[in-house]
């Protein structure tokens, strides 16, 4: 029994060696076809993101081409190879909307957004495309999603773009207030661009908020004195608040081809050089002022009339006979009386207003006859 015990434990031995053998091959086997598979699914990933980009890259060139349908088909392909693309997504659901599917581009992006609901891109697809369905109160919902997302330190000025295009949905829709309210903030934090601060000012003015439009020109005209857009703009805002003498010193300087200010300058030198209650002109000068009103507001009134138009009335003509007695009845000295001068300011503005109405468009003069009498309480004007 003794010398079998050798011949038994060399049998074990080789019994383990072969088992350790077995193992090894199993273990190099498993290894071995983990990363055949794994090389296999990157070799399968590379092509599903080579095949995306390539469609991408033609739904691009068929944007650019104008073939939406086909751009449609190849964006929705490229979100197949791809679905977690944001690119893809937004270019698809971009594409789907000029072709007028959207609901669907809605959809695409609601179900991108499930995966990232601060991302500033989805949210700005998804705030322009209520825009465009009229939805204004979900248009402002993402628009502010994307506004308060985060943002890196050097996306200011695009933060502020989007911000921008938020206040123009809301003044293309007659929301004011909440444009009013988006304008404030944007203003609060501009920097001293002067474009950008004309740019806010034209919007604080087609919100109405002449005194803010006002203020961001002059912050403009701060740092380009003669900028023209800026001169134009804060002439004609402060026209519109009654500061005639600061409306024409910005409108002298302005560019008189620039839209609107020859007509504003015109405007704001006669309300200042033609109003005979003026302070401190002196008697001859009111006289004068008074009756060349007179003169003019009577002659532009007699033409309409003589034009015959159908909307003549016989206070028209009536009103035109007063304004011509008044005139006759005090040249000279009865004209430097300050209360001949108050009844001859209305007069003198009835007759324009009457003449602008039979005889359209109203001159510059005849808006500032009705001005300078309703900046003397004529009750008529």
């Amino acid at each position: 029994m003794a010398d079998d015990e050798p011949d038994g434990t060399t049998n074990q031995a080789r019994l383990l060696r072969r088992q350790i053998f077995q193992l090894s091959a199993l273990i190099l086997i498993v290894v071995t076809a983990f990363f055949a598979t794994r090389a296999l699914a990157a070799s399968n990933r590379s092509m599903r993101l080579a095949d995306g980009a390539e469609w991408y890259a033609r739904g691009q060139r068929q944007m650019a081409h104008g073939d939406i349908p086909r751009a449609v088909d190849a964006f929705r392909r490229a979100t197949v190879a791809s679905r977690t693309d944001t690119r893809y997504v937004l270019a698809l659901a971009r594409a789907l909307a000029l072709d007028g599917q959207n609901d669907a581009a809605r959809r695409a992006l609601l179900t991108l957004r499930e995966t990232a609901p601060e991302d500033v891109g989805i949210n700005l697809a998804l705030a322009r495309l209520a825009a465009d369905g009229g939805d204004v109160t979900t248009a402002s919902r993402y628009y502010h999603n994307a506004l308060y997302a985060p943002w890196r330190d050097d996306q200011a000025a695009a933060r502020r773009a989007v911000r921008i295009e938020l206040v123009d949905v809301l003044l293309a829709h007659e929301r004011v207030a909440p444009a009013l309210s988006e304008l404030l903030v944007l203003s609060a934090n501009l920097p001293d661009d002067p474009a950008l601060q004309r740019e806010v000012a034209r919007r604080f003015a087609a919100a109405g908020d002449l005194r803010h439009a006002l203020d961001e020109f002059e912050r403009a005209l701060r740092t380009m004195p003669d900028d023209a857009g800026a001169l134009a703009g804060a002439g004609q805002a402060a026209l519109a608040l009654g500061d005639y003498a600061r409306a024409r010193r910005y409108l002298d300087r302005a560019p008189a081809s620039a839209d609107g200010v020859a007509a504003a300058r015109q405007l704001a030198t006669h309300v200042l050089d033609d109003d005979p209650l003026a302070p401190r002109i002196g008697r001859a000068a009111r006289a004068r002022r008074l009756l060349a009103n007179l003169d003019y507001a009577s002659s532009r009134l007699q033409t309409c009339l003589a034009a015959g138009p159908s909307s003549a009335t016989d206070a028209d003509r009536a009103l035109d006979a007063e304004a011509r007695r008044f005139a006759a009845a005090h040249r000279g000295d009865a004209a430097r009386d300050e209360d001949t001068a108050e009844a001859g300011v209305g007069l003198a503005a009835r007759a324009a207003t009457a003449a602008a109405r039979l005889c359209p468009p109203a001159a510059p003069r005849d808006r500032a006859l009705a001005v300078i009498a309703e900046r003397h309480g004529d009750s008529d004007q």
